[in-house]
């Protein structure tokens, strides 16, 4: 009896370390995936821009790009020279580098055509993908903008910050390596003709801001769990016209104050997740070549993204 029930124990301890086993390798299987996949470079053909440095119109309207509509002191600090964008230990250290010209800034040297490699394909100098660059919600920006940001970027005065870098946990990981978070670069197509639109109060012009809206609400702004969030962001909410779940019950009015307030069409205020308070700058034009877009677009029931 004594040596049957040792045999049920070794065979359960042999069991535990079957499991411990298969856990650490599919713990180290995942590392290497997702470290090949940072470490991996790619090939794209960028097309240059003229950049007017020291124009003082070009760089005001780079400004209001940065600040209101393209969020980048969201991921990379008030100053712009870098800041922690997540730090725990199940997602890792994430980190948005220095843009300005200061010291441990690896992009105080990037030509023009380096710039637009960032911007419109989300590749770094060096060929690697970019892992945070959200590229896909700037491509349809046309080349008067995005010379006019890159004019601004380089008018900024230098940050002596070092790069921090990103250093996956575990489930940062597992997320990259399952391409649960996916890279900007893998989102866009090169060879896509961006829209012919101008700035002004239309939903042609909206098609080119929405990418402000889709990288949290999704390509068909139904919301949801957000790709490589921080784990204590709540769901995006559903901006479609849906009438149950989403904003097809709002005025223009309502939608204006959501922007501009921080508050819902029944008072509740917005979470800080959501960077309102960025777009509160946003133009009246801007606004409303948005919200003509949003109410052209297909009802969706929420989470769909």
């Amino acid at each position: 009896m004594g040596e049957k029930k040792g045999g049920i124990v070794r065979k359960l301890m042999f069991g535990v370390v079957g499991l411990f086993g298969l856990f650490a390798c599919g713990i180290a299987g995942m590392h290497f995936v997702s470290a090949g996949k940072l470490a991996e470079t790619v090939e794209v053909e960028v097309a240059d821009i003229s950049v007017p440095d020291g124009d003082r119109s070009a760089m005001e309207r780079g400004k209001y790009l940065v600040n209101h509509l393209m969020g980048c002191r969201e991921c990379h600090g008030d100053d712009l020279g870098g800041k922690v964008i997540m730090d725990n230990g199940a997602m890792g250290l994430w980190y948005g580098p220095n843009l300005t010209r200061g010291k441990g800034s690896k992009l105080a040297d990037y030509s023009s055509k380096d710039w637009m490699r960032a911007l419109r394909h989300g590749v770094g100098k060096d060929g690697r993908r970019l892992l945070l660059m959200p590229s896909e919600d700037y491509v349809n920006f046309g080349d008067d903008d995005m010379a006019a940001v890159v004019a601004y970027f380089r008018s900024l005065p230098p940050v002596d910050r070092e790069d921090q870098g990103i250093s996956l946990g575990p489930i940062g990981k597992m997320l990259v390596a399952t391409g649960q978070i996916p890279f900007a670069f893998e989102k866009i197509d090169p060879k896509a003709r961006r829209p012919e639109a101008k700035p002004g109060p239309t939903r042609e012009w909206g098609a080119v801001l929405i990418g402000s809206c889709t990288g949290c609400h999704g390509t068909g702004l139904s919301g949801g769990k957000i790709p490589g969030g921080d784990p204590k962001w709540p769901q995006a909410a559903n901006i479609s016209p849906d009438k149950e779940t989403g904003l097809g019950q709002w005025s223009y009015e309502d939608f204006v104050k959501a922007m501009r307030e921080g508050k819902r069409k029944d008072g509740s205020a917005i979470n800080e997740a959501m960077p309102w308070k960025a777009y509160a700058g946003m133009k009246d034009d801007d606004l409303r070549a948005l919200w003509e877009y949003i109410k052209a677009a297909p009802a969706k029931a929420m989470g769909g993204r």
